[in-house]
């Protein structure tokens, strides 16, 4: 089976990596031509463009950091559904719309090729150690064919059902995330200006219920260390968070705390944060009580 994998970046980076430390033969393409080198030195291929893949391979994985980014490399003119052959399946482990993934599904039903939303969670933890959560939209018989390829690269992989099911539930995922980072920023704010010892109080939030992956996440990678060098940026989070609110408009359904967050989240990025880690919206909440 020839593989592609398309975006090798913190996340497609150890994914495509995985899926050749298991046996297969993979082609990157990467937008920085240094990424692409450094797949090569491991064991990749590169070389070929997004047309030839979509003519040559049996399988082709995308990994991208926008929607419009999808939006062109499934359904521009030099994209993957225009030139891509009956049968060929494509998998998008992007955060997008549901109403994306139904349009390129759409327009790959027309060829004959078959299409899977599977987004993704676990950061770049679990991209590297392959114990991603997956979630996957579309027909059961696409993703039973391709379910081996889901084993090398995560440890919990659901099929959720049509296509956009799984990025509907990644989206809640999202939300629920971006709440999470939110409290972990304010807990810890207010915990430095009481004069709490932040690792005891990581200790204790860590039995009790206030624990979550977040907390240990936030807490142990970045905040404790002060280092905020992106596992997952705080721009995606942005991003991921307005994708949430046209969800939720979708079904005439307020978030009260989403909206709040969202306009927080944008604050951050005027405040330049958005290429450090989703964590760094401590900072923001710091000068907010200086």
């Amino acid at each position: 089976m020839k593989l592609a994998f398309i975006g090798l970046g913190n996340m497609g980076f150890p994914m495509s990596r995985n899926l050749v430390n298991a046996g297969y033969s993979v082609y990157g393409v990467n937008r920085s031509k240094q990424r692409e080198n450094e797949f090569e030195k491991i064991g990749g291929f590169v070389g070929k463009t997004i047309k030839e893949l979509a003519n040559e391979m049996d399988v082709i994985m995308t990994c991208l950091p926008l929607p419009s980014d999808v939006e062109d490399v499934y359904l521009g003119d030099e994209g993957l559904i225009s030139h891509g052959h009956e049968n060929l399946i494509l998998i998008d482990f992007s955060t997008v719309s549901p109403n994306l993934n139904k349009k390129i599904n759409n327009d790959a039903k027309v060829k004959k090729i078959k299409f899977l939303d599977a987004p993704i969670s676990g950061g770049t933890i679990g991209a590297d150690a392959g114990t991603l959560s997956i979630m996957v939209g579309g027909e059961k018989n696409t993703f039973d064919e391709v379910l081996p390829i889901f084993d090398i690269l995560g440890g919990n992989i659901y099929h959720i059902g049509e296509v956009g099911s799984g990025s509907s539930i990644k989206l809640l995922n999202q939300y629920m995330v971006s709440a999470h980072s939110q409290a972990v920023s304010e807990a810890f704010v207010l915990a430095e200006k009481a004069g709490i010892n932040l690792e005891l109080l990581h200790e204790i939030l860590s039995v009790s219920y206030a624990q979550s992956k977040i907390l240990e996440r936030h807490y142990t990678n970045f905040i404790s260390v002060d280092n905020f060098q992106p596992g997952f940026e705080l721009g995606l989070l942005h991003k991921d968070i307005t994708i949430v609110n046209e969800m939720a408009a979708t079904y005439n359904v307020d978030l009260p705390l989403g909206n709040k967050v969202t306009d927080l989240l944008s604050e951050a990025l005027e405040s330049g944060l958005g290429k450090e880690d989703m964590s760094s919206m401590i900072k923001l909440m710091r000068d907010k009580v200086k």
